[in-house]
């Protein structure tokens, strides 16, 4: 088994250190894990103290990591975070460093982020989602240097904290089917992927995406697709991964996915 989203204290957000990290996944068991550190270009809320990622910092802990934690495959990736307007910088980023792995993530919505709240403010329910999915599809159909899009349906993750909604319901397939078919097909077609993400498992009693979305993605002939926690602690690493592939498979996915130098390579889900 293998985890294909873990930041370790190396993003400005997480605790632990890669090392701590990869101690973790070969304890429980996992013969590969990639970090996929935080790279927030332009973050619209600078008052939260993010940062750019600092690659030094990052190459030397993966080489401690390595070094320490023998017996356990290490890759490095990245987690970028989709602005419309900051594409073009994420790319030039992207494409100037040697990834294993590059994870694409919609984490704001015209400039807020959900993790706020104020991404919600003075919209329905569906207002939100759907603005949520409609920049992730802009930015994805402008923005090609991915292997998997993440976690789609992350807004829905912070639902019970926000008063102001009446309704706090994660949206299924059946609510938006033409933007989720569009955002799909753009991916499917272009060769990549998506991701299977468990910390979800914390909010609801499922992973992201949904079920209905997650089925559609195999329906269109979705074949590239990983499984991460989204650890931001080691105890997280890994987390309910077994759950996680009994889903998948009552969803018809036959395959997951590691990656070196942004190849990857498909492993029946029966192996695992």
């Amino acid at each position: 088994m293998f985890d294909y989203h873990i930041h370790s204290n190396v993003s400005h957000d997480a605790y632990d250190s890669p090392v701590r990290a990869a101690m973790a996944a070969k304890e429980k068991g996992l013969t590969e894990i990639c970090f996929t550190e935080h790279q927030e270009i332009d973050y619209p809320y600078p008052e939260e103290g993010m940062v750019m990622l600092d690659d030094t910092l990052y190459d030397r802990e993966l080489r401690k990591a390595r070094e320490r934690v023998p017996g356990i495959g290490i890759k490095k990736g990245v987690e970028v975070s989709l602005m419309p307007g900051s594409l073009q910088k994420i790319a030039g980023y992207v494409g100037s460093r040697d990834f294993d792995f590059v994870i694409a993530s919609q984490h704001t919505i015209k400039g807020k982020d959900p993790y706020f709240g104020d991404s919600f403010e003075g919209k329905t329910l569906r207002q939100a989602q759907r603005e949520y999915l409609e920049e992730m599809l802009f930015d994805l159909e402008r923005f090609d240097d991915f292997d998997v899009a993440g976690h789609i349906g992350y807004l829905d993750k912070y639902l019970s904290n926000i008063d102001g909604l009446k309704e706090k319901t994660p949206f299924e397939y059946r609510d938006f089917p033409d933007l989720l078919d569009a955002i799909l097909s753009s991916v499917i077609l272009r060769g990549k992927g998506i991701e299977v993400n468990t910390s979800n498992y914390l909010v609801y009693g499922w992973p992201t995406p949904v079920k209905s979305v997650l089925k559609r993605f195999s329906e269109l002939g979705g074949e590239v697709l990983t499984l991460g926690s989204d650890a931001h602690i080691a105890d997280r690493v890994g987390w309910r991964f077994a759950d996680a592939v009994a889903y998948m498979k009552e969803c018809g996915i036959k395959y997951i996915c590691k990656f070196t130098a942004r190849a990857p390579e498909f492993v029946p889900l029966e192996k695992l």
